[in-house]
C-alpha cells in the first residue's frame, strides 16, 4: 500500500468514527447538542470521500508500475542541471501561490458557512466551526506536504520523464488521464526557452458531474524538439 492509500485510510477511519460517534457515544456528547449531528454528517463525507480517493491512489500506481516498466512509453527524456534548473524554480513559486488562493478561499467559504450556524445556533455553530477549522488545518498539511514533496522530486539535476498514452512521470510526480472519470484534454508545444510541452486534462472534483483542469507543463531537452512534435502528435490523436 502506498503512503497516500495509507493517508487517505486513516482520514476514512477518522470520518467514519466522526459520524458513528454521536450515536455509539450519545451520553458523553450530549453536551455538544446539536453539533453532533453536524460532526457526524461531516464525519460521513470526509469517510467516504477518502475512501474512494484509496481506489484513486491504486490506480494511479498501477499507470506508475507500467511506465517504469517501459510499457507504453512514448518519450523518456532527461535534462541537464542548467536546463532543470532553469525550468522548476518558476514553476514551483506558480504552483505555491496558485495553492495558497486555493487556501484562503476554502478559509473564506468555510467562515461563512461558520457564520450562518453561529446566528441560526450558536452552540451549534461553534461545533461546526471547530470541525471545519480542523478540515482547513488538514488541507493546509497536505497541501503543504505535497509541495514539500514535489520540490524534492523536482530538485538536484533534473528527474527522469516518462510520457505515456495514459500519463506522465515527472520524476516521482504522476499525472493521469485516464480511468477514473479522468480524460485528456488538450496537448500543446508553447515557445521557450525553453520549450514546454503542455498537457492538460480533467479529472473529477466534487462529483462526476463536475470536472476540474490540471495543466502539467513539461520541458523540452535540447534537441528532442522533433521526438516532442511526435508526441503532441500521438496523444492528440
Amino acid at each position: 500500500m502506498s503512503i497516500g492509500e495509507r493517508v487517505c485510510l486513516s482520514l476514512s477511519v477518522l470520518g467514519f468514527g466522526m459520524a458513528a460517534a454521536p450515536f455509539v457515544a450519545d451520553q458523553a456528547l450530549a453536551p455538544m447538542g446539536n453539533g453532533r449531528f453536524a460532526m457526524a454528517f461531516v464525519g460521513a463525507i470526509m469517510g467516504v470521500s477518502f475512501f474512494v480517493c484509496i481506489f484513486l491512489f491504486r490506480s494511479r500506481n498501477r499507470v506508475r508500475r507500467e511506465l517504469l516498466a517501459g510499457r507504453g512509453v512514448l518519450a523518456r527524456w532527461t535534462y541537464t542541471g542548467a536546463e532543470w534548473r532553469a525550468f522548476a524554480g518558476v514553476e514551483m513559486k506558480k504552483q505555491a501561490g496558485n495553492r495558497r488562493f486555493l487556501l484562503w478561499v476554502t478559509a473564506a467559504i468555510m467562515a461563512v458557512v461558520t457564520l450562518v450556524y453561529l446566528v441560526r445556533d450558536p452552540s451549534s455553530g461553534r461545533v461546526v466551526g471547530a470541525v471545519l477549522a480542523v478540515l482547513w488545518l488538514l488541507c493546509w498539511f497536505v497541501s503543504r506536504a505535497s509541495l514539500h514533496a514535489q520540490a524534492r522530486a523536482r530538485a538536484g539535476d533534473g528527474p527522469l520523464v516518462l510520457i505515456g498514452r495514459d500519463g506522465l512521470l515527472l520524476g516521482a510526480e504522476a499525472h493521469i488521464w485516464r480511468g477514473w472519470g479522468n480524460s485528456l484534454g488538450s496537448c500543446e508545444l508553447r515557445e521557450g526557452p525553453p520549450r514546454v510541452l503542455a498537457i492538460s486534462y480533467r479529472v473529477p472534483s466534487g462529483n462526476a458531474t463536475i470536472l476540474r483542469t490540471v495543466v502539467v507543463r513539461v520541458p523540452v531537452p535540447a534537441g528532442r524538439e522533433s521526438e516532442a512534435v511526435e508526441v503532441l502528435r500521438l496523444l492528440q490523436a
